[in-house]
């Protein structure tokens, strides 16, 4: 079993109180505080660390009114300093994105992390559109990178874009995808039925990182019924989620 960290913007905001919209700015601003949240979460047990590189593209600089610009610079030095930190500790690195934007995409490249992972893909046609991208970057810097997909649904198992994840998720895979699963959602019986059926019917390793609403009870019993049925092989969490969550969750993962 594969535990991943937690929430990076959780943190900042509610233990370092931090407001700034842009959390991926302080990679240059503050990185020392970047590094500190990555060995903190290497502390209580984490085996992989996501960059703070999600949120840098150019469109989301621009909605906070940043300079759209610096997206290339964000996604380079997070993705630095968290390969920085898991390559002290004999981690894994994971550069993280969602919606397609060519400099972000570089960026996290060109940092060199262990794996890249598109995740909270809640549209069809945008998360397509992502991982075309990221595999035309790759090729273009004849680089081959194992990539991650997660994917952000509905209670009913759905995309916000509409289409059910079990009749499109097979459109993502190619040879570059190692995991596939969901995340930034919380469980219910139909995403425990979709994380079945990935299981069935791909070799890849499957993977689940929720939400929490500060109920640390729910978060961890929501992952122990995955681990009891054994759907699952990679863990952590999304928003919501600090340190105590992932050592809790740890601890959890030593009884299996």
């Amino acid at each position: 079993m594969i535990l991943l960290d937690g929430a990076m913007g959780t943190i900042i905001s509610n233990i370092y109180k931090i407001e700034d919209k842009c959390r991926e700015k302080l990679n240059c601003t503050k990185p020392e505080l970047i590094k500190e949240i990555h060995e903190k979460y290497v502390e209580v047990g984490a085996d992989c660390l996501k960059a703070n590189t999600f949120n840098c593209s150019k469109e989301a600089l621009k909605n906070y009114g940043e300079n759209e610009e610096k997206a290339y610079e964000y996604a380079l030095l997070g993705g630095k300093i968290c390969k920085e930190i898991a390559d002290k500790y004999n981690k894994k690195s994971i550069g993280t994105f969602c919606l397609p934007d060519k400099d972000q995409i570089d960026g996290i490249l060109d940092s060199d992390v262990d794996i890249i992972m598109i995740e909270t893909i809640y549209n069809l046609d945008k998360g397509l559109e992502s991982l075309k991208l990221l595999k035309k970057q790759m090729e273009d810097k004849k680089l081959v990178k194992p990539v991650m997909i997660s994917f952000a649904v509905d209670k009913d198992g759905k995309l916000y874009s509409g289409e059910k994840l079990i009749d499109v998720y097979e459109k993502f895979l190619n040879k570059y995808i190692i995991s596939i699963g969901i995340n930034c959602s919380e469980l219910t019986r139909e995403i425990i039925g979709v994380l079945k059926k990935f299981k069935k019917e791909t070799n890849l390793k499957i993977s689940f990182h929720p939400n929490s609403n500060g109920d640390i009870e729910k978060f961890i019993k929501d992952i122990n019924e995955l681990l009891k049925v054994n759907v699952v092989d990679i863990v952590g969490g999304c928003c919501g989620t600090d340190f105590n969550h992932i050592k809790i969750l740890k601890k959890t993962l030593e009884k299996f």
